[in-house]
């Protein structure tokens, strides 16, 4: 997604797309995964500077890393790798070269090779809907609009220009152009049920690919038609699996896609983790939410607390959290086994997030339990409180509250016998059976007690400990 100097990107579409093949990386095999499993955003940075965080990338448990677009965009006003101010810059395509504001094509295939050999995929964020504003095209030498795109020089490749007044219109979302009266140029909207638009974009599509992308992110896509996108996705291999991010008005709008894009972004969770993080929010509000259709199905859903486009100002108010709600959002974004988690660069090393990218890491194929906090502990049945139970090894304990929740004895009757690590603090939790048979935290970081102390505003992550 992008923003304009207006409001009117507000209702933009985004896809994210993972591959399934096999390719060869500075002499060695590299298998590509049909299986997504935490991404990292690195959201406006440049290529050389992503390649140089590829450890600490792959230390904090992340396997997948989304660049923004790299093909040749816009000038920018600021230095793109120390500033963020027109990161919407980077939206405003001017040619499918890869050639950009974050570097050259060299330090772009330099960061894939880097992060293939660290066993780390990478996305490319791609735009099709629309260029670059005209006003915004260097060097264009006095040619007409629109002359001044390389493989776009005719009209009749693109839309009468005309602005989306109704977002909640799906002709004119589809078919008009992103402008406003703020913004009255706008951004140049393609004809994508053209057979050569289509052909040209298909062939940007595989030049990704073959440059050694492992996964492709399709920018303000529900502004392309279904139908359309079907088409320019038709040359994509079977195997590779691709799913997007819709901005959709109700969970049956975003669900709408899922036949074009096998998945699909939560705005729903979105906001349900809005909710119950919020002020007078139930943390029980968070159990089985796809039940009742407060989150999307957990195979079609890429799930997260915040994106580029709830962080950026002016965009989404409804959506961003308080500061100190947005760590447990994203905690339980990465303690649940639906979906799969995206986290932007800024959250992406907050202790409490790393410790829950690792969790979720060694929780795959581990089954889900919501425990009622009054199985626990008769306290613990709260608004403030959230037990994640994963499969009898691991447990995720969310604490939204002011205040430390202390109780010297407490029952754990889901998890195994055994000892568990926490990930975050580095203590120790042990379960036994006590002579009712019941089985009970013995011991809470020290022989010394048992029961359960944890600190307001926070999340802990356990893991069986490996005998």
């Amino acid at each position: 997604m992008y923003q304009s100097i207006s409001s009117f990107f507000k209702n933009c579409v985004v896809f994210v797309t993972a591959f399934c093949i096999v390719l060869t990386v500075a002499g060695s095999s590299f298998t590509r995964s049909a299986q997504a499993d935490v991404i990292y955003h690195a959201f406006d940075e440049c290529f050389n500077n992503i390649k140089d965080k590829v450890p600490q990338i792959k230390a904090a448990g992340y396997n997948y890393i989304q660049v923004s677009p790299p093909n040749k965009t816009a000038s920018r006003l600021d230095e793109a790798c120390t500033s963020d101010k027109y990161w919407y810059m980077q939206y405003q395509p001017l040619d499918y070269v890869l050639e950009g504001n974050l570097g050259t094509r060299e330090d772009l295939k330099d960061l894939i090779n880097t992060a293939h050999e660290n066993g780390i995929r990478v996305i490319a964020d791609v735009v099709l809907n629309h260029l670059a504003n005209y006003k915004n095209v260097p060097n264009k030498d006095g040619k007409p609009f629109p002359e001044a795109y390389p493989i776009f020089q005719n009209q009749e490749y693109f839309h009468n220009q005309v602005c989306i007044n109704n977002y909640n219109n799906p002709s004119e979302v589809e078919n008009n152009w992103l402008c406003s009266k703020d913004d009255p140029e706008g951004l140049p909207d393609l004809k994508t049920d053209l057979l050569y638009v289509q052909q040209q974009q298909q062939n940007y599509l595989k030049k990704l690919l073959d440059f050694g992308f492992d996964g492709l992110r399709f920018d303000a896509a529900k502004h392309i038609s279904r139908d359309d996108m079907t088409k320019i996705l038709a040359n994509v291999p079977d195997d590779v699996l691709y799913y997007g991010e819709v901005i959709g008005n109700t969970y049956e709008d975003s669900m709408s896609y899922v036949p074009v894009f096998p998945k699909v972004t939560d705005f729903q969770l979105v906001n349900t983790l809005k909710n119950a993080f919020g002020f007078g929010g139930d943390l029980r509000s968070l159990v089985n939410p796809s039940d009742t259709r407060r989150a999307l199905i957990g195979e079609h859903a890429v799930t997260f607390a915040r994106n580029h486009d709830t962080w950026a100002e002016g965009q989404f108010d409804n959506w961003k959290f308080d500061q100190g709600d947005l760590p447990l959002a994203t905690a339980y974004v990465l303690a649940i086994k639906e979906g799969t988690p995206l986290i932007l660069n800024f959250d992406a090393f907050n202790p409490t997030v790393v410790a829950g990218t690792q969790f979720n890491q060694k929780m795959k194929g581990q089954d889900q339990y919501y425990r009622n906090g009054s199985e626990i502990a008769p306290s613990a049945d709260s608004a403030n409180l959230l037990f994640i139970e994963r499969g009898g090894k691991g447990l995720a304990i969310i604490n939204k509250a002011g205040t430390t929740f202390d109780v010297q004895a407490a029952k754990m009757p889901g998890l195994e016998v055994g000892c568990y690590n926490e990930l975050q603090y580095n203590f120790k939790m042990c379960v036994d059976k006590g002579d009712d048979g019941k089985k009970y935290i013995t011991q809470w970081g020290g022989p010394q007690r048992g029961g359960i102390n944890i600190g307001n505003r926070t999340a802990l992550f356990f893991v069986k400990a490996e005998v």
